[in-house]
């Protein structure tokens, strides 16, 4: 910990600006690194290498935006100093490092295990269930591997099996992005294309899930898949802001998609008779991979005149309304958090 506390490292190091309030990992500017730079001798480039933009620059495939969500990058949920979630970690790894510190991997949120220790990740502390903090911690806690909340180690925290299919999920998709292609449906593929098919599969499950229509219950198991019951899926929240066993989840299956056979895909689709708009929603982004095979789909589109809306509307659907109050319960933990 150097003798002081983050907050006091950061504040010699940058008088005038609040660090901790930005997800610091993210990206820092030139102008930002130099003190950095200077005090610790490391390269400006090293840092940068060593942050999330260049990965999510290649996930999306153009840069984003400075404080959007960023596309499976773990959202922090900053509010000020305070953290709701977003970093996650093995405590064997803790535990055994010499010098324990955070994996920039742990911020991916295809990540749900460790490869090392073949164990599910954590994404907040095991005693006190708090999201994990370590800017937070003071000079005499003396090591990151505890809980900033209530000083337990992390290290010493149960470890749990990692799904099978959302370990093949993580270990696939860590190949793509360092420059292998993938494969999908028995075409070579990108890091950036196959990012785009796993966000078109994982929304797709949320809505089948939430909706149980017939006829895309019968293609997913025309295709042999069967989605796990009672899926633990936040609703109105994207996967950047699930926790580790709501990710694990749902990355199992989608990875029973990607892995699927061209043609049982296509017979599947003709035998439960999907339409494009029951495969994909009109406000949904079709993966380029699939735009060929939904365009050839029958098209049952239904031309509305748009008439005013009634005043009373009756009540809103069930999910919807879940949705809401999902949000409502996030807001008010970031504001209780403050």
């Amino acid at each position: 910990m150097l003798g002081c506390d983050p907050m006091v490292l950061t504040g010699e190091i940058w008088p005038k600006w609040r660090v901790w309030t930005l997800d610091v990992d993210r990206s820092i500017s030139e102008e930002q690194l130099q003190p950095l730079s200077l005090i610790s001798g490391i390269s400006q480039h090293v840092f940068q290498a060593a942050m999330l933009q260049s990965i999510a620059i290649r996930i999306h495939g153009r840069p984003l935006q400075e404080k959007a969500v960023w596309p499976w990058i773990l959202s922090l949920g900053a509010r000020n100093t305070k953290r709701r979630s977003g970093l996650q970690y093995c405590p064997i790894c803790l535990g055994e490092d010499k010098s324990p510190y955070y994996r920039i991997q742990w911020r991916f949120a295809w990540h749900t295990g460790c490869e090392t220790h073949q164990c599910r990740l954590h994404d907040s502390c095991w005693h006190c269930g708090a999201p994990i903090e370590p800017h937070r911690l003071a000079a005499e806690d003396q090591t990151v591997s505890i809980c900033a909340s209530c000083k337990v180690d992390l290290g010493r925290a149960d470890t749990k099996s990692w799904n099978d299919e959302a370990k093949s999920f993580q270990l696939e998709t860590d190949r793509i992005l360092q420059g292998e292609c993938g494969i999908y449906l028995g075409e070579s593929i990108s890091s950036h294309h196959w990012f785009e098919l796993a966000s078109f599969f994982e929304s797709f499950i949320r809505r089948v899930n939430r909706n149980g229509e017939e006829k895309l219950l019968g293609f997913i198991n025309g295709i042999g898949i069967v989605l796990p019951e009672h899926i633990p899926i936040m609703a109105g929240a994207g996967i950047e802001w699930l926790n580790v066993q709501m990710r694990e989840c749902l990355l199992g299956a989608v990875w029973r998609f990607l892995t699927v056979d061209k043609d049982r895909f296509l017979q599947a689709m003709k035998k439960a008779d999907l339409s494009r708009q029951g495969l994909c929603t009109r406000k949904e982004p079709v993966p380029s991979l699939l735009s060929g095979i939904i365009d050839g789909l029958p098209d049952h589109s239904v031309t509305r005149t748009k008439s005013p809306k009634p005043h009373l509307s009756g009540p809103r659907p069930r999910h919807e309304v879940i949705r809401m109050m999902k949000r409502l319960e996030r807001k008010l933990i970031l504001l209780k958090n403050e």
